[in-house]
């Protein structure tokens, strides 16, 4: 009988394709290795993360549908991809996490002996399941060693393996076993392994039986399917005749144009795909280019410019130095993460946008926000144009904030001149990297955001084309005035706002009118806090200015 080798890759529903990017190469480090399209959706991208090739057994694979509803999971998913690492770097990801903010469980030990391992269970955006094991054996395991900010002892050495659940594991085992010939190593509560070969990481199957539960619902978030290795055509043929044999109902052999598929589901629900070694990523494109363009499927190349058209734009990791981005760059290529001296994410504009879309808001958000907290306000405000937005470098009780402060309404003014400097610096480095047009970026903060947006304009000048500050004050008493006649700033506040009172609020509006600055103040009567009304009235004057 001819047995699988292992996983080959997983296939995942996913929504936005850029805080896909963001997650899986900017913040776990693998390679994208291909962006292609989906065969039956070209307007849907097809991304493919591994190691330097795209190894098979280190292949995660993503459709990125935009809106997506999240899925469900439950019995008849693939619930849990675990990806391998060496013990050793258990401590670094959880440190990482902790800092991006990534949802995760404490980390645990499974099994004993040789077999034993440390979990750190965590989730992404969708909340969809995913572990990082570490064993030795992963050692044994290739990786991508050059993802900006991951040392190269603790990369990700592509999956560990799989945990399916099901109703019931007798019929899903006797596929496995039977048919695909792994075998039974281990069992624990309602869980059973199963590996392939001579077992080890890339090569485990765990089956978890959770009869009772919803079944599980297709959408963001939810497994697609699981592909295993076979090694050539032939293999795959005898394989797919094993398939038969079993009593189901595989497809036909399909090209894939990286390696060659045949479908068919298990009897607990869970779609499997076997999927050849050859031909690989490298038949379209050289290794050192891997990812960089999107490569088409030949019947979809003479619709190359709609499709292109429709396709949302994506950008790859940059290194975590600027300097070493800028020395070595050959195009807008980028992503958003732990770079540039902030953590931040930056959505390029809409394609469909015309004088928005020259636009940059730059995002700041208040005390405990983060660089996804006013990312709908910047849609909301401007829609279509990029959006940059940074977290806060100073935690105050484990809230993020742009600068400290010694008491409620007490900044550290030598605090904030030097994290006003730091964001000046980001400005610059990101109008570089991103290749935004300066004269068109517009800040637009809330509270501690502001209040650095403030400090910007009267220590740094005309840093930014225009500001819109919400429930601000006046951070420090300038003691001259930049030129900021080409500058206009809409000041919303709040008449019973019990942290910036009216008067510290119309001190601000008065030195920015004297450094030449064109100024709309717009109250209205609430306290510390964003109205639909002052929203209207800052989406109207950004209207006017574009």
């Amino acid at each position: 009988m001819t047995n699988v080798l292992g996983i080959h890759h997983v296939s995942t529903v996913a929504s936005d394709p850029q805080r896909n990017i963001d997650f899986f190469a900017g913040l776990l480090g693998l390679r994208l290795v291909k962006r292609t399209v989906n065969f039956d959706d070209p307007e849907t991208y097809h991304l493919y993360y591994g190691d330097e090739v795209g190894t098979p057994g280190c292949i995660m694979t993503f459709f990125p549908w935009p809106g997506a509803k999240p899925g469900r999971q439950g019995p008849g998913e693939c619930a849990v991809v675990s990806f391998s690492v060496l013990p050793s770097a258990i401590g670094f990801w959880l440190e990482r996490f902790v800092r991006h903010g990534v949802t995760h469980d404490r980390p645990a030990a499974r099994g004993s002996g040789d077999a034993a391992e440390r979990v750190l269970a965590f989730r992404d955006h969708h909340g969809a399941l995913y572990e990082l094991v570490g064993h030795e054996g992963g050692a044994s395991r290739p990786a991508w060693t050059e993802a900006p900010g991951i040392p190269a002892e603790h990369t990700i050495h592509g999956f560990h393996g799989v945990t399916l659940w099901v109703e019931e594991g007798e019929q899903t085992e006797r596929v496995l076993v039977d048919t695909l010939g792994f075998r039974a190593t281990s069992e624990w509560e309602t869980t059973k392994r199963y590996v392939a070969g001579d077992g080890g990481p890339g090569r485990i199957v765990d089956v978890r039986s959770v009869g009772g539960f919803m079944r599980g619902a297709k959408g963001a978030g939810i497994v697609h399917h699981v592909a295993f290795e076979v090694a050539d055509d032939q293999a795959e043929r005898e394989v797919r005749e094993q398939v038969i044999a079993a009593g189901l109902h595989p497809t036909e052999v399909i090209d894939r144009n990286y390696f060659h598929s045949v479908y068919f589901r298990e009897p607990g629900g869970v779609l499997y795909e076997l999927a050849t070694t050859p031909p690989g990523f490298t038949v379209d494109e050289p290794v050192e280019h891997l990812g960089e363009r999107l490569m088409l499927p030949p019947q979809y190349e003479p619709n190359r410019a709609q499709i292109e058209a429709v396709l949302p734009a994506i950008h790859l990791p940059a290194p975590a130095r600027a300097s070493d981005f800028f020395a070595t760059m050959t195009g807008p290529e980028d992503v958003s993460g732990d770079a540039l001296g902030f953590v931040h994410r930056y959505l390029p504009p809409a394609s469909t946008a015309e004088a928005a879309g020259a636009t940059t808001l730059l995002m700041l958000h208040g005390t405990g926000g983060d660089e996804e907290d006013l990312i709908p306000l910047g849609r909301s405000l401007l829609p279509g144009a990029g959006i940059l937005s940074p977290r806060g470098q100073v935690l105050e009780g484990g809230a993020p904030r742009f600068f400290r402060r010694l008491a409620p309404g007490v900044f550290d003014l030598e605090d904030l001149a030097r994290r006003t400097d730091e964001l000046a610096e980001f400005i610059d480095a990101a109008a570089k990297t991103y290749r935004l047009d300066r004269s068109r970026i517009i800040a637009a903060g809330f509270s501690n955001g502001a209040n650095i947006a403030a400090s910007l304009l009267l220590r740094r000048g005309a840093v930014v084309r225009g500001a819109v500050l919400l429930s601000l004050m006046l951070p420090f008493e300038p003691e001259s005035l930049p030129d900021l006649s080409a500058t206009s700033v809409f000041i919303g506040a709040g008449e019973r706002d019990p942290m910036a009172s009216r008067e510290t609020v119309e001190q601000l509006a008065r030195a920015l009118t004297d450094a030449g600055a064109q100024v709309t103040t717009h109250w209205t009567p609430v306290g510390h806090t964003v109205t639909k009304e002052e929203l209207d009235a800052a989406r109207s004057w950004l209207d006017k200015l574009q």
